[in-house]
């Protein structure tokens, strides 16, 4: 008998690209995915995967029901939410869009806190840059963003998660290490590591660097980089330096691998965390994204 389930590990076994790991993931036998994905192919009437060396690949019929279970899952999910709101309990899943800073160091402490209050919640975060983040967000393809940059989002509505600034971070032997306080024009002399073009850590740099005078262009860039975490191990080996959150290179800094330098206050070097959702449209918001803004804006306070 097809399970509704059963869309849901054949969804897995996509992403994973092998029986094995899917089974890891959800806790199960290995048998039990494979009889799970035999009812699949006897209920279509076609196979779904070809087994490799690497694991196991979609055969063409495999991929015409991929595109049709996402749709499938997506759908049971909306309905799951809406019967919740309508007798009016708190749980379901919350899906959340994060830049690394905020996804990594600061959401988990408010999820945990709001889970005790609401233990049937569920929730992922998946980290992405701000601009991809405001995109899935308008979309509609997530709860909530947690963003490094805002600018006029008409759209939204926002809170402050936190607040912190940018620092210069270095090799911990590096000769700027001596310093506290960095001279912004000492940046131009030295190999320069940059988050791609729409992270919202790379945005608030080139506006600093801009109160300097100082363009993208003039930089010795040596490689554009997607995460924090890569940017910091990079400085670590001695490949560059970068302006960074000060939350994430003090955490590294402790390893001694690093030295976080401080931008002249002049410079401004503060930015603004935010968690932001669509403003609401009657009768549409959900009772849990809604408690759950409600309880991050009182912990603020």
């Amino acid at each position: 008998m097809l399970k509704i389930q059963f869309i849901k590990t054949f969804i897995r076994i996509v992403e994973f690209g092998s029986f094995s790991k899917t089974a890891s993931n959800l806790n199960v036998s290995q048998s039990a995915i494979s009889q799970q994905v035999e009812v699949l192919e006897n209920y279509f009437g076609a196979k779904l995967f070809e087994r490799s060396i690497k694991g196991v690949e979609l055969t063409a019929e495999g991929n015409i029901l991929l595109k049709y279970s996402k749709f499938i899952w997506d759908y049971l999910e909306l309905a799951k939410k809406e019967i919740t709101d309508s007798i009016g309990e708190i749980k379901g899943f919350l899906k959340i869009s994060s830049s690394s800073i905020p996804g990594e160091h600061i959401l988990p402490k408010f999820i945990i806190n709001f889970k005790k209050n609401y233990p049937d919640i569920s929730y992922q975060i998946e980290v992405n840059d701000s601009e991809i983040s405001l995109n899935k967000l308008r979309d509609g393809l997530i709860d909530l963003a947690a963003v490094g940059s805002l600018e006029n989002e008409k759209e939204f509505e926002s809170i402050v998660l936190a607040e912190e600034e940018l620092v210069l971070a270095v090799p911990a032997n590096h000769e700027l290490a001596v310093k506290d306080i960095i001279d912004p024009q000492d940046i131009l002399n030295y190999p320069y590591l940059i988050r791609e073009k729409t992270s919202g850590t790379r945005k608030e740099s080139e506006k600093i660097l801009n109160k300097e005078g100082i363009s993208i262009k003039d930089l010795q860039i040596v490689a554009e980089l997607n995460t924090t975490e890569s940017i910091l191990t990079a400085i670590s080996e001695g490949l560059g330096i970068s302006l960074i959150s000060s939350i994430a290179a003090s955490k590294f800094e402790k390893t001694g691998l690093i030295k976080c330098l401080k931008l002249p206050a002049y410079l401004s070097a503060k930015r603004k965390l935010y968690l932001v959702k669509k403003k609401a449209e009657e009768g549409k918001s959900s009772n849990l994204l809604e408690t759950f803004w409600e309880f991050v804006k009182k912990s603020n306070k």
